[in-house]
């Protein structure tokens, strides 16, 4: 009976820690450094609605806006109402030549500010708009980002910033990797893991009626210059959710050290099946010879090639016969945990040994953009007051000059007038064409007499 008792207890603690999961801490949030922002004598004077309406004319007047102006209207934003307007502005704000001066400190209030109100489609829309926008999430931005977005169950949007990481191929924080791994874990294990919302693909169904003839579409064929030869990088140019996927695992298959680890090597060999680079998984698979994998990524790798429908690729039958012999005893060592397991000890662990540098260090970043705002601030006053200045003495000058033209008149009469006449401007005579010759009269002419025929 005792035994039966011990053996149940291990069982709920086993099931107890697993459904237990420890990610970052509430002091992680650095909200009293972050809030103090608002207190600084910038953002304390600031009206929201006066300095959008002061951006938008300037926009529209001289097509320039100032990167400190639109740090300051970032960071001053608390409230939902001005989401819409700070990423219109941005996108204006890109198309100025001021875009290469923009702050770190803009950057990482965006994001905040869409975290905090839970905007989560226009974060992702933003951050994937590289060109429109130009917004990239900072190491602390982007654990940040993972952590809201895991803890709120949201594993689709976590994966989706995972695989924006992986295209900046940005995975050198310990805690972001461990994070976006346990993101796409979770992504890739749900039964709906199809498409992310940005990159679903749109089904057209033509409805129409019966005995309805299809009516031709009008081809419109416009003139253009030249034609750009088509161009697939592979990487930036990736809209396929699960490809996007697969270069995600293999780049935190590769951070984790590939083969030489059963997480790096079995992540790197699920990505290779999800990003169909059937080729360089046999090389893959011929280096993992006597290593580690997890038994529940080869499930898993064996799945996602039950999905593939182009499998009369021979690369694809070659793949596939390479991968069931890994799940023999003399192919590789299968490791029996479970891989959710073995991420969260991962998780943990990073979380553990850095979260509380990462703390101080981003305490120490909210006062340094702090100083660096009022600094840009002084530098800016000072130049405006510099050019105001400049103006001041030109016109103080031309005012001289004139008074001292009407002073020295008569003594400087003859030197005037010829300056008078030189200023004259003298236009050509302009040419109205041959000149044509008059007729000449002849003075013995007789007309002809006319008579009328009866």
């Amino acid at each position: 009976m005792l035994k039966l008792f011990v053996q149940h207890n291990r069982r709920l603690a086993g099931s107890v820690w697993m459904s237990r999961r420890t990610f970052l801490s509430e002091a992680y949030q650095c909200r009293d450094a972050w809030n103090a922002r608002l207190t600084t004598p910038i953002l304390a004077k600031v009206n929201l609605d006066t300095l959008y309406y002061d951006l938008e004319q300037r926009f529209q007047q001289r097509n320039k806006i100032s990167a400190l102006d639109i740090d300051i209207y970032a960071n001053k934003l608390i409230d939902e109402q001005h989401i819409d307007e700070v990423a219109d502005l941005l996108y204006k704000f890109r198309l100025t030549e001021e875009t290469s001066n923009t702050l770190d400190s803009t950057h990482h209030a965006l994001v905040r500010n869409y975290l905090d109100h839970q905007c989560y489609g226009q974060l992702i829309d933003v951050l994937n708009n590289r060109i429109g926008y130009g917004i990239f999430l900072d190491d602390y931005a982007a654990t940040l980002t993972l952590d809201q977005l895991i803890k709120a169950k949201e594993f689709r949007y976590a994966a989706r910033i995972a695989t924006l990481l992986a295209l900046q191929e940005d995975f050198f924080n310990p805690i972001t990797r461990a994070l976006s791994l346990y993101s796409c874990y979770r992504f890739v294990k749900a039964p709906d893991a199809e498409h992310f919302d940005d990159l679903a693909p749109t089904e057209q169904v033509a409805v129409e009626a019966e005995g309805q003839k299809k009516k031709k579409k009008d081809e419109i064929k416009v003139r253009v210059k030249f034609l750009r030869n088509e161009y697939f990088d592979d990487h930036f140019d990736l809209k396929d959710s699960q490809l996007l996927l697969g270069k995600t695992f293999i780049e935190l298959g590769r951070s984790y050290g590939g083969s030489s680890n059963a997480i790096g090597a079995s992540c790197e060999l699920l990505g290779l099946a999800l990003y169909r680079k059937y080729e360089q998984g046999l090389d893959f698979v011929a280096k993992l010879a006597g290593k580690e994998l997890v038994e529940e990524v080869l499930q898993m790798v064996r799945s996602v090639l039950e999905k593939e429908q182009a499998k009369e690729d021979d690369k694809y039958g070659a793949f596939c016969e390479a991968v069931e012999q890994l799940t023999a005893a003399e192919g590789g060592k299968l490791k029996k945990e479970s891989f959710e397991k073995l991420i969260l000890e991962l998780v943990n662990k990073s979380v553990a040994d850095n979260e509380a540098a990462q703390i101080e260090t981003q305490k120490k970043t909210y006062n340094d953009w702090c100083t660096l705002r009022q600094r840009r601030l002084d530098e800016e006053i000072e130049r405006l007051q510099r050019a105001k200045r400049l103006k001041e003495i030109e016109q103080l000058t031309v005012e001289m000059e004139k008074e001292e033209q009407k002073l020295w008149f008569f003594e400087n009469e003859d030197k005037i007038d010829l300056e008078i006449d030189r200023k004259r401007v003298f236009y050509p005579k302009r040419w109205f064409g041959k000149k044509k010759k008059p007729r000449t009269v002849d003075v013995d002419y007789v007309p002809p007499e006319v008579r009328q025929r009866n």
